[in-house]
């Protein structure tokens, strides 16, 4: 019996592992995560959570990046998301992740997302060919199959078990049951590390339910308040489970500036404009991509599900319609595709305008995974029939096969399908063609006394994987310079931190984004001031970050590009890549004491005073908010600092005279202080960086990271999975009492 359970698992996984075979086989030769948000913020973090997990704690803030940001708040790539806490566990090479065990990663990624879709179409009755069939297709097809983002993929991977216990609990079975696992099923989702995924599939479910209670509504002339009641329950369910991510990530949003594609960043009182939404609508043209590799208004994806997925999808839609389940995902890959059609519809800026939280989901076109997953899963449908004893319609089979072959030519012919990179060559282009005529064979030929089923499904199987090769190809790069666009970064320069990890003097770096496609902060564990991030604390930007005395007054002592930045460079080397370190003018060390208080109102005045030269930085603390009483000094001051691990910083002064202790990082919700053991206040000095006041006399000042929203977002979180572990165990036990103890 365990073999049987553990076989089909298996054999899922050999078939992914053959799709990526490069990522699986040829180890570091190939990588999967060459795209710009993957090298410049993904992998560096997660690499910084593995540096973290293997120094013995769980990372809540990142000191590398911004003077610090909550890494746990900023989400990406998912710092507490079960499958990349694991990897990150998993043993270092040099003090990084290997390429080798990223690959496995995404591979894991993409078979858990298959097991789920796999589970799903078992759970209808669906054979286990036609449950494989649907579940590579969704997996490792169109978006899913091409989007490049760990986070993004995360929550994908979620939507097929979400929309299992939702088509459960539409269609009225164990309802009670079906929730609560809904509910637990849509909060792992929402600890992905992004909110755009978990946020759709919560207003799919949402959306879902109250269609299908107006709809009995409309047949049954009676209004159903059972399963709008169950919605409920598992909907909180999902926000209980979540609250680790969701309360620290509703925190960051309401403390930070984020980056959207406008002109300017936008705070969180702010929505996103309406022409970000339609900058990254799906055109209408655009629904040929399914048929026809061709690119979405995301870089690096693609909408191709292949020739064989819309036969079979159409066959599922043919002879399986009736079904409930089958037309309750159609109408859901319906509205994705409305939804990624955007700006393209009024629909869609309706949408935006009523629904709570949903003008922060900036790309419409991702609404294309739920179109991809009605697909594979009418695909399924089909390919069950096909494959089934029972009686066929053989031309009708026909039928269906030419007309979709009749499509994807005129698809093709007309020009709206167009290649997305060099990477796909042409013939893939013709694979439909070929699925299309070995599908009409096996309907006009096929006979089950004479050939047998097993051959059918490894045909309909292996037609499936080869029209996936486009979208797999897609995502596999060889790891050079002549094929990569960035990925490089992630392991060409060792030789430049190694230099770094040299220079006594090393307080931050700053760079040239476009020469150093990464971030070098946390790659290998320096202090970065500008980096690629979705957003970053707002306060940080009271100051002009680019300016000379503001860089100083952050302890910036170096700047990597390939040519130096007017001012004052002092080269130092020149390192692989074309890379070229340099020594900046003299900066602030990390931690001062000041003495004199400048008070300003407002951050235009506060911008003045920091860039003022009659303004000695070092002595004077400028400050928009309360000020403390201090004392004059009469000779000089120093300040050690240490960082025990990234939530911790500790400091250790002499003070002459009652004074401001500064450290340059971000004054940030949930830092407390303790000087010489006892509490102490947190003053906001310069607009942005944390200070404590100390008497004269030695003392050591710690300061750490105990934000109250991860805290009681774990609290939450614990609650959440044992009021519903309660709750099923409840269940069982109720249906224990039952005659004969069957399940209701």
């Amino acid at each position: 019996m365990a073999r049987r359970y553990l076989a089909t698992p298996l054999v899922l996984l050999l078939l992914i592992v053959g799709i990526y075979w490069k990522l699986a086989l040829l180890g570091p030769a190939y990588v999967w995560f060459d795209h710009y948000d993957m090298c410049q913020l993904e992998i560096p973090r997660f690499q910084f959570l593995a540096r973290a997990i293997h120094s013995g704690h769980l990372p809540l803030w990142d000191p590398h990046v911004w003077a610090g940001l909550p890494a746990i708040g900023a989400a990406q790539p998912g710092l507490v998301y079960p499958l990349n806490l694991l990897f990150a566990s998993l043993p270092l090479a040099g003090g990084m992740v290997p390429v080798t065990t990223l690959n496995w990663l995404f591979l894991a990624l993409h078979f858990i997302g298959a097991l789920f879709f796999y589970l799903l179409c078992r759970d209808q009755g669906l054979g286990s060919a036609a449950s494989t069939v649907g579940a590579l297709s969704f997996s490792c097809g169109g978006y899913f199959g091409s989007a490049p983002w760990l986070d993004i993929g995360n929550g994908l991977s979620w939507t097929p078990i979400v929309l299992l216990f939702a088509i459960r609990l539409w269609r009225g079975r164990r309802a009670y049951e079906s929730a609560i696992l809904l509910g637990v099923a849509l909060g792992g989702c929402w600890l992905s590390g992004h909110h755009e995924v978990p946020l759709m599939n919560s207003y799919a479910v949402l959306l879902g339910s109250l269609a299908v209670a107006a709809h009995r509504v409309i047949r049954r002339r009676r209004f159903e308040v059972s399963m709008l009641a169950w919605t409920a329950l598992a909907l909180t369910l999902a926000a209980t489970v979540s609250a680790i991510q969701t309360l620290p990530l509703i925190e960051f949003g309401q403390h930070a500036v984020r980056w959207v594609g406008a002109p300017e960043a936008i705070r969180w009182g702010q929505r996103v404009p309406y022409s970000v939404f339609a900058k990254y609508s799906l055109p209408p043209a655009g629904i040929a991509g399914l048929l026809v590799p061709s690119a979405t208004p995301e870089s690096h994806t693609t909408a191709f599900m292949g020739l064989t997925v819309a036969v079979l999808a159409a066959m599922g839609f043919a002879y399986r319609r009736r079904d409930s389940a089958f037309r309750m995902a159609v109408f859901v890959g319906a509205g994705g595709l409305v939804y990624a059609l955007g700006a393209f519809t009024p629909i869609h800026r309706i949408l935006y305008t009523l629904l709570p939280m949903l003008d922060k989901a900036r790309n419409p076109v991702r609404g294309l995974y739920l179109v991809c997953f009605a697909l594979s899963f009418m695909a399924a449908f089909g390919a069950d029939w096909f494959l089934s004893d029972r009686g066929r319609a053989r031309r009708a089979a026909v039928a269906i096969i030419a007309c979709v072959t009749v499509v994807f030519l005129a698809i093709r012919l007309s020009g709206l399908g167009t290649e997305m990179y060099p990477a796909l060559p042409s013939h893939y282009l013709l694979n439909g063609t070929i699925a299309a005529l070995a599908l009409a064979a096996l309907a006009l030929w096929i006979r089950p006394p004479a050939f047998h089923r097993g051959v059918a499904a490894a045909v309909l199987i292996a037609l499936v994987i080869l029209e996936l090769g486009a979208v797999s190809r897609l995502r596999m790069t060889q790891l050079d310079s002549s094929h990569t666009v960035c990925a490089t970064a992630l392991v060409e320069h060792r030789d430049l931190a190694d230099r770094l990890w040299a220079e006594k003097d090393a307080g931050r770096i700053d760079l040239n984004r476009e020469d150093v496609m990464t971030s070098l902060g946390d790659l290998y564990g320096f202090d970065q001031l500008v980096s690629f991030t979705a957003g970053a604390p707002a306060n940080v930007f009271r100051t002009e970050l680019y300016k000379a005395r503001t860089q100083a007054l952050f302890g910036v002592t170096h700047y990597i590009a390939k040519t130096a930045a007017p001012g004052s460079h002092i080269p130092i080397g020149a390192f692989e890549g074309g890379l070229k370190l340099f020594r900046k003018q003299p900066a602030l060390p990390r931690a001062w004491v000041a003495h004199d208080v400048l008070r300003v109102s407002g951050e235009g005045q506060l911008k003045k005073a920091i860039q003022n030269p009659a303004v000695d930085l070092a002595r004077v603390a400028i400050m928009m908010g309360d000020a403390p009483a201090l004392q004059p000094r009469a000779g000089t001051e120093a300040v050690n600092i240490a960082r025990p691990d990234d939530n911790t910083v500790v400091l250790s002064a002499t003070l002459l005279s009652r004074g401001l202790v500064v450290v340059s990082d971000v004054n940030y919700p949930g830092w407390v202080a303790r000087l010489d053991g006892a509490p102490a206040r947190i003053y906001e000095a310069y607009g942005a960086l944390r200070a404590v006041v100390a008497p004269a006399g030695s003392h050591r000042i710690e300061m750490r990271y105990e934000p109250g929203s991860v805290r009681i977002g774990a609290i939450v979180t614990l609650v959440g999975l044992v009021t519903a572990g309660l709750l099923l165990w409840w269940q069982v036990l109720e249906d224990s009492r039952r005659p004969g103890g069957l399940p209701h």
